[in-house]
């Protein structure tokens, strides 16, 4: 038996890299990071909602993509920002916390060109600090992007951002602690041939009150009340078509004497006059009941009962009345 050193690195991964995963994950663990998996959801929907706001509202025709949301600290956030970039911050007034909204030099500088005319050229965003027309003109866009977060945050519990200050990340840098554990949903925005992006930061502080309702997935439930979606599969399923098929009996027989049918053979399937019939959708059985004669000498099927419910005894006298 070979004796393994418990301090030894991982197998593909070197001692200093080893350290720095683990340094991570004890950085994360002390940070009290706690993924919240509906956030995912809540900006996959958001992103192409943004995107047909800055169409309808902005003029702008963009692509917006959610990749995931990632965790860090605010010092880290603010750090890691474009330092041309335009900041904001928002109220929570039903959460009794503030976020904040970054959008990167390239977004600021291709969205100003569009709307002021021009074309948008990649690579082109001045390293400079915004100017005051430039920063009043994407409080519009912040606006929007607040609107649109509310909404869908909106499915899981009442919502509302109010925008107060557009500053600078310096600016914005004093708001939370250094330390201050954030969610971050990063957008990577397409306009043109111009590729930018813009942020959402909000503290996990500011989440609390919403945190359990982030921290499960909700498999089937409903998430809110927009009902447009479900009176819109609705009123497709009402409209549509299936195929039902009524099964009277069915009997094992084996292989060899099937093998030794031939025209002529009488088969007994052992099928009684008060054989329950089985209605079937798509091999799944949905209702049961009784088969008779019609006065037209057609052969009907009587409903009993629904799958799932328990089986009565019929009159044989009913089924004549058919």
């Amino acid at each position: 038996m070979e004796d393994t050193d418990p301090h030894a690195p991982a197998p593909g991964l070197t001692a200093p890299q080893t350290r720095l995963v683990e340094e991570e994950i004890i950085a994360k663990a002390s940070a009290g990071f706690q993924p919240l998996p509906m956030l995912d959801v809540i900006f996959s929907r958001m992103a192409p909602a943004t995107a047909a706001s800055f169409r309808a509202r902005a003029s702008l025709l963009t692509d917006i993509r959610f990749d995931r949301t990632t965790y860090a600290c605010w010092g880290e956030v603010v750090t890691g920002m474009d330092p041309h970039a335009i900041c904001a911050t928002a109220q929570a007034p039903e959460w009794n916390g503030a976020i904040a909204l970054s959008m990167d030099s390239e977004f600021v500088f291709a969205a100003m060109e569009k709307l002021t005319g021009g074309i948008p050229v990649p690579g082109a965003a001045p390293a400079r600090a915004p100017t005051g027309i430039e920063r009043e003109t994407m409080r519009h866009l912040f606006r929007l992007i607040l609107e649109d977060l509310a909404t869908n945050m909106s499915r899981i519990a009442e919502a509302r951002f109010s925008l107060e200050a557009v500053e600078s990340p310096k600016e914005i840098g004093a708001i939370h602690g250094v330390n201050t554990p954030c969610a971050i949903a990063r957008m990577e925005v397409r306009l043109d041939d111009c590729e930018g992006s813009f942020s959402i930061i909000i503290p996990l502080r500011t989440l609390d009150p919403v945190q359990e309702r982030l921290s499960t997935m909700f498999l089937g439930d409903k998430l809110g009340g927009d009902t447009s979606w479900r009176d819109h599969i609705a009123g497709r399923i009402t409209g549509s078509s299936v195929v039902v098929t009524a099964r009277i009996h069915e009997k094992r027989i084996p292989l060899a004497q099937i093998l030794g049918w031939k025209r002529g053979t009488q088969i007994d399937f052992g099928i009684l006059p008060d054989q329950e019939v089985t209605v079937m959708c798509s091999g799944i059985p949905i209702l049961f009941g009784h088969a008779g004669r019609l006065k037209s000498g057609n052969i009907a099927l009587r409903v009993e009962r629904e799958a799932g419910e328990p089986a009565e005894p019929t009159d044989p006298e009913e089924l004549e009345a058919l």
